[in-house]
């Protein structure tokens, strides 16, 4: 059904999704997220979870604004996760007068090694998947045009 609507759609002379930057890029993204939560859940945490844990084991007393910034999320979605990570024992937040400080607990380093782990597997999935080389251009490819972008 779906193909047949795309087919009407295009002969209309609309462009087909995978035209859009925007679509092919979702699209992507959606995949490529999709083996990097099955990864991590492993260990049970989402895989941006797993990094915003490390964003703060490699950034002691960081406060939620500059974990927002380093991983491009909004700060009402670094809340979120800081929410579960903190009632799962991996973090604690301090109140500093008006700022928030956030560390990692013993028990959050403990788990610092597995995601290490998964992210290493996961990289090897992907360079599996496209080929190590591909893989490698492909990534640095990305961020030029990130950096492009954003510049």
């Amino acid at each position: 059904m779906y193909n047949q609507l795309m087919e009407v759609t295009h002969t209309m002379n609309q462009p087909q999704f995978s035209d859009c930057l925007y679509f092919a890029s979702a699209r992507l993204n959606r995949y490529i997220a999709k083996i990097g939560d099955t990864k991590f859940k492993q260990i049970g945490l989402s895989s941006s979870s797993a990094f915003v844990l490390m964003c703060i084991a490699d950034n002691p007393a960081i406060n939620p604004s500059e974990i927002a910034d380093e991983l491009y999320l909004d700060r009402s979605t670094i809340t979120r996760f800081l929410d579960k990570l903190e009632v799962q024992g991996f973090i604690t937040r301090v109140s500093d007068g008006r700022s928030v400080k956030i560390n990692v607990t013993p028990t959050g380093h403990k788990l610092i090694p597995a995601i290490a782990n998964v992210w290493d597997d996961l990289n090897q999935t992907y360079a599996d998947l496209l080929g190590a080389d591909t893989e490698k251009n492909f990534r640095a490819t990305l961020n030029q045009h990130f950096a492009n972008l954003t510049n």
